[in-house]
């Protein structure tokens, strides 16, 4: 039997198990190979996929200086740390990242989900990306917010000279079958708070008022920069406490979750996911990295700290005097630690074999305003399929 004479429903079940590079070409073999792959109920079941979930990529966003003018570029690559050669894999660069998303030269990645990306830039224009199929959707401006620059974590000066504290976070509401962006802004000289949510599906900003003990856990001082996606919920590190503050995209409320250790003890902190559970590391000055992890979510009494035999003190491989501050970790994958090296090279670090791995051969892309993140590689559209977008 000839492709062209298959049920779509078998075809479907086919170009399921494909990854969206081959997706994308795919569109072009008939009409009803681009009409099945088009449709956002397969994007749906795509992306519920085990073969999907198992495709981790790794985003890598930098700062090339041209001249007087500091550009933005972005890789992409697989996590397969080597060809079929043993050859260290590079990585694909897009060149268009600046054009195409149209933000200030200064962005912060505010998480993936479901392999779409949120950037925000210094002065709040947001925009849902998709690195995977190369789609974007600038997202309308908050009404709410004041004419000022964005910082992820530290006060700044308004146009008006009185001091804001603003974050942000971005997940997805699985009972509304929603993508959503919550923006809170905490003025210094008042008591009132704004916290506004954004709706991909109704494609419009709205006010939502604190209720309760949400009145004032909304205030606590956070790394808005570090926040996490898990459970239904963006979670941030409390700097002035032993919590962790959590929204929930679904009730939309605030919540506290209290953590096992200061994590003023550590020169850096921070939330990550491993095998399915919600993760707290801290970084020391004696390289050491120590985690711990919640085994049942929202059991604050399960939090279990995770044996760390190795150090990493003996990864330097630019055979200069090793320096706590010259080692930092972005992320887990499959347990072992992404460090980044003097700003200039990630290193894959396993903590359990005390062995290492380069992840990047492009020179000169570690630099200090790196942001690094793993997302998933799927076919979710950064518009919403219920509105129709001008």
């Amino acid at each position: 039997m000839a492709m062209k004479d298959l049920p779509s429903e078998v075809v479907e079940y086919i170009l399921l198990r494909l990854p969206v590079k081959s997706l994308l070409r795919s569109k072009c073999v008939c009409k009803m190979w681009y009409n099945i792959i088009s449709c956002p109920q397969f994007a749906k079941n795509h992306l519920r996929h085990p073969q999907t979930q198992d495709r981790t990529r790794l985003c890598c966003i930098g700062y090339e200086n041209c001249g007087n003018v500091s550009n933005v570029v972005v890789y992409l690559r697989s996590t397969t740390v080597f060809n079929d050669n043993g050859e260290l894999l590079d990585l694909d660069r897009l060149d268009d990242f600046d054009e195409t998303l149209n933000l200030s030269d200064r962005q912060y990645l505010l998480g993936s989900c479901d392999g779409l990306f949120c950037v925000v830039d210094l002065f709040h224009n947001i925009v849902l990306w998709n690195p995977s199929i190369r789609r974007h959707n600038q997202l309308p401006p908050n009404p709410k917010l004041p004419n000022h620059e964005f910082s992820s974590y530290s006060w700044q000066e308004s146009p008006a000279n009185k001091r804001i504290k603003s974050y942000y976070g971005f997940g997805y509401d699985s009972c509304s079958d929603d993508y959503k962006i919550v923006a809170v802004l905490i003025p210094n000289y008042e008591s009132n708070t704004s916290i506004n949510v954004f709706s991909l599906k109704s494609y419009a900003w709205r006010s939502i008022v604190p209720q309760g003990k949400n009145r004032a856990i909304i205030r606590t001082r956070v790394l808005g920069e570090r926040a996490l996606v898990f459970h239904g919920a963006v979670h941030w590190l409390a700097l002035d406490s032993n919590n962790l503050l959590a929204f929930d995209f679904e009730k939309e409320q605030f919540k506290e979750i209290r953590i096992p250790v200061n994590v003023g003890a550590y020169i850096r902190s921070g939330l990550k996911v491993i095998e399915e559970r919600l993760c707290l590391y801290g970084q020391g000055k004696d390289y050491q990295i120590d985690k711990w992890v919640m085994e049942k979510y929202g059991d604050e009494s399960s939090w279990t700290k995770l044996p760390s035999p190795h150090s990493y003190v003996h990864i330097n491989p630019f055979n200069k005097r090793p320096s706590w501050e010259n080692y930092q970790l972005w992320g887990f994958l499959n347990n072992k630690h992404l460090l980044k090296i003097n700003f200039r090279k990630l290193i894959l670090w396993d903590d359990k074999e005390n062995t290492q791995h380069n992840v990047t051969a492009t020179k000169g892309l570690m630099r200090i305003r790196t942001m690094i993140s793993f997302f998933t590689e799927t076919l979710v559209s950064p518009h919403s399929s219920s509105y129709t977008h001008p």
